[in-house]
């Protein structure tokens, strides 16, 4: 094999992977590398599960449609990272919420928690949609796990970590800037703001440290955004 890996065609697979092995492609994937991306028998492809590193494998067509990898051959190992960084984040209009799912992924988010809240303006996610937007994302940013994505839920009814950064707004909170260890988590409300009420909980729940994101409005993924660039990760 050339060890020129960059330009190979990336996926991620629900399956083990593992050294000398061969894995079936379904037949979303098989078109995609066949017709898509105009592969053909002996080039290679990288794959990652999120569990076993990444690998790399030799196409065989078994047809027109379906296609096998042979001769798995790994290429990075899966680190042993336990640190995680949550993102709690209200659904926005479907074209800036993929935005910001896929910024986030780049960005390192680990966990993904929708959440519903007094002025929520989008309460219904498309799940499958999103969970398709988190592999495209970790394929493309070269991540060797995918993001976890919560069930929605109210906002009542969510159990926060115990330091959870929240974005409050004129609130003259000190800007965020925070020092990632093992967990950090952070809160971003709805594109309406939040309510009084739900404020009066933020500032008074010890679960909470409000945050300032700045003199200027951001949205809702900018926010989102902003304070996932600020998170200082340990080398």
């Amino acid at each position: 094999m050339e060890h020129n890996y960059t330009k190979a065609p990336r996926l991620f697979l629900n399956t083990p992977l593992s050294i000398g092995t061969d894995t079936h492609l379904d037949k979303d994937q098989s078109h995609y590398l066949l017709n898509v991306m105009r592969k053909d028998d002996n080039d290679m492809v990288r794959v990652f599960n999120g569990k076993d590193g990444e690998f790399i494998g030799i196409i065989q067509k078994q047809s027109k449609k379906l296609c096998t990898l042979t001769n798995l051959e790994q290429l990075k190992q899966q680190p042993d990272n336990k640190s995680e960084i949550h993102l709690f984040f209200v659904p926005i209009k479907k074209d800036r919420m993929g935005f910001m799912i896929e910024k986030a992924v780049e960005l390192g988010a680990t966990h993904l928690h929708p959440i519903i809240t007094d002025r929520t303006q989008h309460g219904k996610i498309n799940t499958n949609k999103i969970e398709k937007q988190i592999i495209e994302a970790a394929e493309q940013c070269e991540r060797l796990d995918t993001p976890h994505l919560s069930p929605i839920q109210k906002f009542t009814n969510t159990i926060f970590p115990k330091q959870t950064y929240v974005g409050l707004e004129r609130d003259n909170a000190p800007l965020f800037h925070a020092q990632h260890t093992d967990k950090i988590s952070i809160l971003i409300g709805p594109e309406g703001g939040w309510s009084d009420k739900e404020k009066r909980h933020i500032n008074a729940a010890p679960e909470f440290t409000p945050v300032s994101l700045g003199d200027n409005i951001l949205r809702a993924e900018t926010a989102a955004l902003f304070m996932l660039s600020r998170i200082d990760i340990p080398t």
